[in-house]
């Protein structure tokens, strides 16, 4: 049972490792193309990889054929969900909340269709800024003085921790705003 689990844990994180591995190598790769299609190619190419392994190289360690069956589709399962859960919480995820809400607010319009009037209409930009700045200073990211901004130390380490992530992914490329 626990040469099992351990085997499973194998597997997960032979998955999640591959998948930053060719997340890596497509963003650096296919610099200008979509986010979500480079880490949703890299997280089914790393399963992918490794069900293959997991069925002709580890397939005779379970300890019977269910436990292997049940391990590859969990392993699997899990991460996937781990990579997509990534995906909307790493570097997309404020371009993917505005998407989100354009899919939402097309898909509650009569019909399921808008114009893009409308979806300019009901987005608010200063309203999308401010509610940010107001969620930043109550999580003490950022003070606001004399109607200027200033991040907090906490709030220069999660730039630090962001900006890192952006380099490492060849996301940033100049010191403004990237639009992925």
């Amino acid at each position: 049972m626990f040469g099992d689990l351990a085997l499973f844990a194998l597997l997960f994180v032979l998955q999640a490792g591959l998948f930053f591995i060719f997340h890596l190598l497509a963003l650096r790769t296919f610099r200008k193309r979509n986010l979500l299609y480079c880490t949703a190619a890299s997280a089914f190419a790393a399963t992918g990889i490794v069900i293959v392994i997991g069925y002709f190289f580890l397939s005779n360690m379970f300890s019977s054929a269910g436990a292997w069956a049940v391990s590859i589709t969990g392993s699997a399962l899990a991460s996937l969900f781990a990579c997509g859960l990534y995906t909307f919480l790493g570097p997309a995820t404020a371009d993917r909340s505005l998407a989100c809400q354009m899919l939402v607010s097309l898909r509650e319009s009569p019909g399921g269709r808008g114009t893009r009037d409308t979806l300019f209409h009901g987005f608010n930009p200063d309203g999308f800024v401010e509610k940010r700045i107001d969620e930043c200073k109550e999580e003490a990211i950022l003070v606001e003085a004399d109607g200027e901004l200033a991040l907090t130390e906490k709030g220069q380490r999660l730039a630090d921790k962001y900006i890192f992530l952006l380099r490492l992914l060849g996301l940033k490329e100049r010191a403004g705003y990237v639009q992925y």
